[in-house]
């Protein structure tokens, strides 16, 4: 668009400079002036939501980007001097905008009502915040959270996204209501604000509104759709995993025959008390359910003291199995890498270089026909990875290979 606005810009310019007519049309003529005042905020809001830019003056950026938006409007709508009914445009599109926003404010306050959140700071840095609702949802999926708290400052006036870690529940069955659980991990911001709070303060609660849920894992991808589950995360992604390995849990334990079904958690993070959180995390989710543990393999990379550079590597010379938890495990340790197991639920925590995601979705893909469902969550690198060697994967689909799915999310969208 702003390219576009350039185009459509210079034609003007040369051709009044040619005429002699630059000054006069300037001082006389109001669409000059306001189309360059609507060029120069365009501008602004193009560079400023570049993702490095954006990233590293988030907060700068949210701040002023309401203004500068509403400027380039009003100075847009001028411009435009209700040429060829454009002002038609402008109102039909306000009174879709309006009507978003009225039903956005309805569900928030009239459907969802308000809530209250206990928020605590976790040993492994995260800040958790959990909220009792009646509300349903779907995994993977996000709320808008608004603090009534005069503690955050000015961020108690805007909705901040957080992804949810936790499972849906009927309360009729399970006799109390679901309780929206969020791992987040504090940055800057409003979610910086959060941990100083909570660290004053071991346990507190807050009301907030919550707007959504948005997004999610598809209806149509339900674990029981696929013979096999791989789960990858990384770092703070960890959260959003937790929902999803959960799902399939309770997709298993309801299931009659778990001959051909397998999921495979891997998870790496920089920082050991994170691993350990994770592992303490998932061990409690698979104990809540009946599922076979040789139908779950847990992998938990702590890279923290990583002395290697290369990544540890999958062999692939061992013989076609459904289960592909064998393929990854023994490779671990013939590595030499410090690698504590747990057989309560089949995890390993290795600590070492970060895991070879490539060669693992490779792996899992080539073990024979069937259909693979893979979900990850993490820093912008590993979803690169992960998201080419599903690519590859989906090549040898049309070869009569394994089916895949992949569902990625990204945590490093925004910086709150």
């Amino acid at each position: 668009m702003f390219v576009l606005a350039l185009i459509h810009t210079f034609p003007f310019i040369v051709f009044n400079i040619w005429k002699g007519q630059m000054v006069e049309k300037w001082n006389t003529s109001v669409v000059y002036w306001t189309g360059v005042a609507a060029l120069i905020t365009q501008a602004y809001l193009t560079f400023m939501s570049l993702p490095s830019i954006r990233n590293r003056y988030y907060e700068f950026f949210k701040a002023t980007h309401f203004l500068v938006a509403l400027l380039f409007l009003l100075f847009f709508f001028f411009h435009c001097d209700f040429r060829l009914t454009s002002w038609d445009y402008f109102v039909a599109g306000g009174a879709i905008y309006l009507f978003s926003l009225f039903a956005a404010w309805t569900r928030t306050h009239l459907i969802n009502g308000r809530h209250s959140a206990t928020i605590d700071l976790l040993p492994c840095g995260f800040v958790r915040i959990r909220i009792p609702t009646i509300m349903s949802w779907r995994p993977g999926q996000h709320v808008f959270i608004r603090f009534f708290s005069p503690q955050l400052g000015l961020h108690c006036l805007t909705a901040h996204p957080f992804t949810i870690c936790s499972l849906s529940h009927d309360p009729d069955k399970v006799g109390k209501a679901s309780e929206i659980v969020f791992y987040v991990k504090p940055r800057h911001g409003i979610t910086a604000r959060l941990a100083k709070i909570a660290a004053k303060s071991p346990v507190f609660s807050q009301t907030v509104l919550l707007e959504g849920p948005y997004g999610g894992i598809s209806d149509t991808a339900s674990p029981a759709e696929f013979d096999t589950v791989l789960v990858i995360a990384g770092g703070s992604g960890g959260g959003f995993s937790l929902a999803i390995v959960e799902e399939a849990l309770r997709v298993y334990g309801n299931m009659p025959d778990l001959q051909q079904r397998n999921m495979q958690v891997v998870f790496a993070t920089r920082n050991s008390k994170v691993a350990e959180w994770y592992r303490e995390e998932i061990g409690d989710r698979v104990s809540m359910y009946d599922v076979p543990d040789k139908r779950i393999s847990v992998s938990i990379h702590d890279t923290s003291l990583e002395q290697a550079e290369k990544p540890v590597s999958a062999p692939g010379d061992k013989e076609p199995s459904n289960e592909i938890t064998d393929e990854i495990e023994p490779a671990l340790s013939e590595k030499g890498h410090d690698v504590a197991a747990t057989n309560k639920h089949m995890s390993t925590v290795v600590h070492g270089p970060r895991p070879d995601l490539p060669r693992l979705i490779n792996t899992a893909t080539s073990t024979g026909s069937h259909r693979m469902a893979i979900f990850a969550c993490g820093p912008a690198s590993m979803l690169h990875d992960v998201r080419n060697a599903a690519a590859e994967a989906q090549k040898r689909a049309l070869r009569g290979g394994a089916e895949v799915y992949l569902h990625t999310e990204s945590f490093s969208i925004i910086r709150l």
